[in-house]
């Protein structure tokens, strides 16, 4: 069996970049190192995913708030058509309160209406999901527990139309302007997450067949810890190679794909290859 000297994680490039290597070298990788690889595969793929969140400039309001999403109506676009936003502050001089059992949605310039809570959790008082335009913010909150404060934008005019649609991404775009960090720590956490959860399927599935393998006189596979190794050392240019391609355009469902039918072809060119015989240890014993 071949022996690369090269420390790690170099021989992991090495030995990826060679079909004969890849199943030469199964055992070369314990347990702390493939899972390390496994990170090193996940990380490839989620460097397009936070580019492309880096990029977004608003959120559908059914994600911040799906009740209030689902609440503004074309009576309440009305009240607010022509009122204008300047400089941070909110041009409506009459107030105007639209309430349905615990929903709220209302022109409040004068800041009658208490704001409870703080942080990511404030509301109106009796209310669980409120939309409240106020002198200097906007206050909007929902029944799955969460409510926020936005400022209005210095340094710009917004006029407010009769438009359900230009009313839902004004507050999507306040929102994000305001909380991208949050939100762009939250989507890569969760993208990370099932990423990783897709990652190890996938290759949990792919090294189980090639375990089984062992069981017949066709394979020189021994655990499933060298299926592992022939998996993630086989996983490595198929990753790089969904990561370019989703650089330059991004499609999470092609990223999948480009990672999952290269992981099959090169694991089939593995096998074309080496037939999973240690072909060059048999001819060195004879």
């Amino acid at each position: 069996m071949m022996t690369n000297k090269k420390g790690f994680p170099i021989n992991y490039l090495v030995s990826m970049s060679s079909l004969q290597r890849i199943f030469d070298e199964r055992s070369c990788f314990h347990w702390w190192k493939l899972a390390f690889l496994l990170l090193f595969i996940n990380g490839c793929l989620m460097m397009p995913i936070a580019l492309h969140l880096s990029t977004v400039k608003s959120v559908p309001l059914s994600l911040i708030a799906p009740t209030i999403d689902k609440t503004i109506n074309t009576k309440f676009v009305s009240q607010i058509r022509g009122i204008s936003i300047e400089n941070g502050t909110l041009s409506a001089m009459s107030s105007h309160e639209q309430k349905s059992g615990n929903r709220l949605l209302a022109i409040d310039p004068s800041n009658t209406l208490k704001i409870n809570g703080f942080g990511f959790h404030q509301s109106v008082k009796d209310f669980e999901s409120v939309l409240v335009f106020q002198r200097h913010r906007l206050v909007i909150s929902d029944e799955n527990g969460f409510g926020f404060t936005l400022t209005y934008p210095k340094n710009e005019s917004i006029m407010l139309t009769s438009d359900i649609s230009d009313l839902k991404e004004l507050v999507s775009q306040l929102w994000i302007r305001q909380y991208k960090p949050v939100y762009l720590a939250a989507a890569m956490l969760l993208c990370f997450i099932g990423l990783m959860f897709s990652n190890m399927i996938l290759m949990g599935v792919m090294a189980f067949i090639l375990w089984l393998t062992k069981h017949s006189k066709i394979s020189d596979i021994h655990s499933f810890r060298e299926a592992v190794a022939i998996v993630v050392m086989s996983a490595g240019w198929p990753s790089i190679t969904a990561l370019i391609v989703s650089l330059f355009s991004f499609d999470f469902g092609s990223m999948i794909m480009i990672q999952s039918i290269g992981l099959v072809l090169m694991i089939s060119l593995v096998f074309w290859k080496t037939r999973f015989q240690n072909v060059r240890q048999k001819i060195v014993d004879a």
